[in-house]
């Protein structure tokens, strides 16, 4: 029987307290700017946000939408190298969720990551299906083993070209946020950061 996950506390192994990294990733996305209006190289990024986005990417990979890849090392990796192209670009001024804006880079950088290898799989049961050439001794066999694996990727292709289709008419990949219209719209205007220093 599985135990039921409880809610985080402060000493869990990925927690992030959004408080303490919205105010640090703050700070650190002012100075960034900061430095680039003088024409200098961004300042490093702090030890506790690494290890912050560390810790979400990890958490983010765990949950059951991302469950079941072998690549799930790459998909992590990606969304770090992501979030840490961008995260400079958070202005506290605007939003007060830095946790959320990290995630949402972390998510669409693992998401680019499946497409990508979906992508390289698709390509090599192209080549399977158009090999020709065998470089097995025995003819006979050599030619049984192509119709096989060409069988085998003619199949998988055609399920590939299927689930290709069908997310078309459905309107392709979508993240569903239950929010209206004009919620977006508001929150386009932003909620500011309630800084400690004013």
């Amino acid at each position: 029987m599985t135990e039921k996950r409880k809610r985080q506390k402060p000493g869990d192994k990925h927690y992030v307290n959004n408080r303490e990294f919205t105010l640090a990733l703050d700070k650190y996305g002012r100075e960034c700017r900061a430095a680039i209006e003088r024409g200098e190289e961004r300042p490093v990024m702090s030890n506790y946000l690494g290890d912050c986005v560390i810790r979400m990417a990890r958490r983010l990979a765990s949950t059951p939408r991302f469950y079941g890849y072998s690549y799930k090392d790459e998909m992590i990796q990606n969304g770090i190298l992501g979030a840490m192209k961008y995260m400079y670009r958070f202005d506290g001024d605007r939003f007060d969720n830095g946790f959320a804006y990290v995630t949402q880079i972390l998510f669409s950088h693992m998401i680019q990551t499946i497409k990508a290898e979906k992508k390289k799989y698709e390509t090599n049961l192209k080549m399977i299906q158009n090999l020709e050439a065998t470089h097995l001794d025995d003819e006979e066999f050599g030619e049984m083993a192509n119709d096989h694996a060409r069988s085998i990727a003619d199949q998988k292709l055609k399920e590939m070209a299927a689930a290709k289709s069908t997310e078309k008419q459905k309107g392709g990949f979508q993240l569903r946020t239950g929010f209206t219209k004009e919620s977006r719209e508001a929150y386009d205007k932003g909620t500011p950061l309630e800084r400690d220093d004013k």
